[in-house]
């Protein structure tokens, strides 16, 4: 969790800058063209995904309060391939890349809190790609619907409800909608889920957790 000193920083920092909202659906910043400036999410939720050659989806990341993106381009001069979505409706602050880069220099618990979300992010990339490359289809759905579930899902009743379609599943998994509905059926026979209406209802994450590392 970030420092609330790091936080109050940061959102003094940005709040100086250009305030912008998108609907959701909408592209805050398009593959190949260059960023317009370092994007700083107040509210909602934000994709970033590639898409292939075939043109399908594949989501890589979400943000949700409090970060701000795209930091390889700013901080490495990396070319941005990728596109940055809106999954909700958005409230965002755009500063301009050398003024982010001037402030994070010269705060250290900013840039200390930066290098720790880089590397909790990278533990969370392997781990993905791990259960990507060599587990079954059930268990990459598992592991997609406990990850979001715990990053994004909201507790109501003593559950966990996660928004997500099985076209969300299938662009973080890369699997067929075809084989998520059937793996997903398999899920709600054993009663570890409820899919109703692009809502995933999980009685107890934990169980997840358990079925997953089973």
């Amino acid at each position: 969790m970030m420092n609330e000193a790091v936080k109050q920083k940061l959102e003094i920092f940005f709040s100086e800058f250009k305030h912008l909202t998108f609907k959701k659906g909408e592209i805050l910043i398009r593959a190949d063209d260059d960023p317009a400036g370092i994007f700083y999410l107040k509210q909602g939720t934000v994709r970033q995904y590639a898409i292939s050659k075939d043109g399908e989806e594949q989501t890589l990341t979400l943000y949700k309060p409090i970060a701000y993106f795209p930091m390889m381009w700013a901080m490495n001069d990396i070319h941005n391939t990728y596109y940055f979505e809106a999954l909700t409706d958005v409230e965002v602050y755009r500063a301009p890349r050398d003024v982010v880069l001037e402030f994070v220099k010269k705060e250290p618990d900013v840039l200390y809190d930066l290098t720790s979300r880089i590397y909790s992010g990278m533990h969370g990339l392997l781990t993905r790609m791990e259960y990507l490359l060599f587990s079954s289809a059930y268990n990459k759905i598992l592991f997609t619907i406990m990850n979001n579930a715990t990053r994004f899902g909201t507790q109501e009743y003593g559950e966990v409800h996660l928004h997500m379609t099985h076209k969300d599943i299938a662009a973080f998994s890369g699997l067929t909608k075809e084989t998520i509905s059937r793996e997903i059926k398999k899920l709600e026979e054993k009663g570890l889920v409820k899919n109703q209406n692009q809502l995933i209802i999980i009685k107890d994450i934990k169980i997840i957790e358990q079925e997953l590392l089973s």
